[in-house]
């Protein structure tokens, strides 16, 4: 039998791109019988050491364009039937349409998986590849929108024997827990201290009657990226004494670092998907993050967590609408899981009931393999 050869286009492995596409790989791999796959990587130079490894990797230069050399070279050399484009989109002097051109012309069939979307940018996909992949409504809806080619829609899922459940259910003290990756601000981890701090009111109720909330927070962030995260948070977490950072990389076909806490908190800005999202519920963690999409797709409100409050919407340099969240509205949530551990109990089988009926990746495989086949 014949192999479709599939050829993952991708960035970094230890970014949520590297995770979307280790699903993807997930689903291959149990097809070998009718599939042979690479993947190509690209990263800029500071993302080069969290690079892709392994003998089905070919790393490309440290640039996120593919019109070189290497890139023709490997497809040459592969000849993939399908190339499936992650977080490509537009880059390049072509806009990418030089580039789709000349693989149109070798036959080969081109997806496309654009996951961060910039104002504009959708309709400038239009004509460039003959699929348009989307993981959550919001850029399905987007690409409806605008007219792409077969715009379709594959629910993001998580791989559950990654995951396995653990029931939250603190009895002295409850633990928070949030993972900053590799430090990006987007993330929204700097409200974090100053809802904490709010946890004792006003200067007022901390003079005549401080609270004594029992509680501690943990926070993660991969190895050597201390750097990247921002020093002003880490100064102020660091003073909290029921605060702790660590530096270390999850292992994501371990269960990450979701046993460290009880609740997961996330007040992040902005997400393409918001995996961390999908895999704390899976893992059995309530989730506090953003009230704006994505990260309000995956669960109501007071089901398997909380939404926080947007305090504002701002257009970053990059024109992409950033939600900055009400850091009153998570101190509040905080107390609530404080003063009340069995909401906790409760969410947590919420949780994980949520993502075993509506978020297993292994229920995608059959569309996923349609797909790739074309």
């Amino acid at each position: 039998m014949i192999k479709h050869k599939i050829g993952i286009v991708t960035s970094w492995a230890e970014c949520g791109m590297g995770y979307l596409a280790k699903n993807w790989i997930y689903t291959i791999q149990k097809n070998l019988n009718i599939f042979d796959y690479q993947i190509y990587s690209r990263a800029v130079k500071e993302f080069t050491p969290f690079r892709w490894q392994g003998d089905k990797v070919i790393n490309g230069p440290e640039s996120m364009e593919i019109n070189h050399n290497h890139f023709w070279e490997w497809v040459d050399k592969f000849k993939p039937d399908t190339l499936l484009f992650q977080d490509q989109n537009i880059y390049g002097p072509s806009n990418m349409q030089e580039e789709t051109d000349k693989l149109k012309k070798m036959g080969i069939r081109l997806i496309n998986y654009p996951d961060w979307i910039l104002f504009d940018d959708v309709k400038k996909y239009k004509g460039l590849y003959h699929a348009n992949l989307a993981h959550i409504k919001r850029n399905f809806e987007w690409l409806k929108q605008e007219d792409c080619e077969s715009p379709i829609y594959i629910p993001w899922g998580v791989i559950l024997k990654n995951f396995p459940f653990q029931e939250r259910n603190p009895k002295d003290k409850v633990t928070f827990y949030i993972n900053l990756g590799t430090g990006t601000m987007r993330k929204g981890y700097t409200y974090i201290p100053n809802a904490l701090n709010k946890l004792d009111g006003n200067w007022f109720h901390k003079l005549l009657n401080p609270p004594d909330y029992n509680y501690s927070f943990i926070a993660t962030s991969i190895e050597n990226s201390k750097h990247r995260v921002n020093n002003k948070f880490i100064r102020k977490f660091n003073s909290n004494p029921n605060c702790e950072l660590i530096f270390k990389t999850a292992d994501n076909k371990k269960g990450g670092l979701f046993t460290l806490g009880d609740v997961y908190i996330y007040p992040t800005m902005m997400e393409g998907v918001g995996l961390t999202i999908t895999e704390s519920l899976a893992s059995g963690m309530p989730v506090v993050t953003t009230n704006f999409p994505t990260m309000n797709e995956w669960f109501e409100d007071g089901h398997s967590g909380k939404l926080i409050d947007v305090n504002y919407l701002e257009t970053n340099v990059m024109n992409m609408e950033k939600a900055h969240i009400c850091s009153n509205h998570l101190a509040e949530i905080l107390k609530e899981y404080i003063n009340n551990p069995l909401l906790i109990k409760e969410q947590s089988h919420n949780a994980r009931e949520l993502v075993e009926l509506k978020y297993n990746w292994d229920d995608r495989d059959k569309e996923f393999i349609t797909l790739l086949r074309g």
